[in-house]
């Protein structure tokens, strides 16, 4: 598998065929074992760059997709080639598809009851016959749940008995939880757990999608920011341009370093 990296953390670089080929096989095989997946964007990055329990949670993920365009751009101009984009709203379709093809339910976790039930109703409405379940807890101050709350998300997931999970608690919650509970998971059968952030605000159609020319952009962050700037604004004012100090950094080190080397200087 062909890998680069970025800000310490190593990214896959599949295409997208690859990826939903090697996410298929997971859910058709059981003693695959589970897949753990992170969408990579700029904010991940920014957050891994200064936490290290989280960096070791999504270097612990079994496939690390790029997701945002900042991600895509930083790697072609440190030279890296034939990256392909699957942002997370779109994982969660292509992951259902595949569900309903191997006949596995879907779960949902996060975001607020209202919001689950849509989504889980649009998707199964595109993919007639797909079973969806969920539940969406409390909002928690970090991606530990009360004890009671623990046990009746597990006891969900335990009755559903899903396949596919999708965890929408936003990063790095999402991360962090899917990364503790992945040998539990594991234990009641599930075989591919991702976190997707806002994705199903998308597919509930809280959200409308954004144009044609801002996805071919790679622009979507900035469109949720104008939407709802009461809810992104004072997060990504600083790990945005985190991410844009260290990536220009880091790729103006490695070219100044690749240009001494082809000089012959040490």
């Amino acid at each position: 598998m062909r890998r680069a990296r970025l800000l310490g953390v190593s990214i896959d670089l599949l295409s997208r065929e690859e990826a939903l080929s090697l996410i298929g096989r997971h859910l058709a095989t059981p003693e695959a074992g589970i897949l753990s997946i992170v969408t990579v964007n700029a904010e991940c990055l920014a957050i891994a760059s200064g936490d290290h329990a989280y960096r070791r949670a999504v270097e612990r993920a079994g496939l690390r997709l790029v997701d945002g365009a900042g991600v895509a751009l930083a790697l072609r101009l440190e030279g890296v080639d034939g990256i392909e984009r699957l942002p997370g709203a779109e994982l969660v379709w292509e992951l259902a598809g595949l569900c309903q093809r191997e006949g596995a339910r879907l779960f949902l976790l996060g975001s607020t009851e209202r919001v689950l039930a849509e989504a889980g109703r649009r998707l199964a409405n595109r993919f007639p016959g797909l079973k969806v379940d969920g539940v969406a807890p409390p909002r928690c101050a970090d991606h530990r749940f009360p004890p009671p709350v623990e046990r009746q998300v597990m006891d969900s997931i335990r009755r559903s008995g899903p396949r596919a999970v999708c965890v929408a608690l936003g990063m790095p919650k999402q991360e962090l939880w899917i990364d503790e509970h992945r040998g539990q998971l594991a234990a009641l059968g599930v075989r591919v757990a991702v976190g997707v952030g806002g994705a199903l605000d998308y597919i509930a159609g809280r959200m409308p999608p954004p144009p044609p020319l801002v996805r071919a952009a790679g622009l979507e962050w900035a469109y949720r920011l104008l939407r709802e700037p009461h809810r992104r604004a004072g997060r990504q004012a600083s790990r945005l341009p985190r991410f844009l100090v260290l990536a220009l950094a880091e790729v103006v080190a490695r070219r100044l370093s690749a240009s001494t080397g082809r000089h012959g200087l040490c």
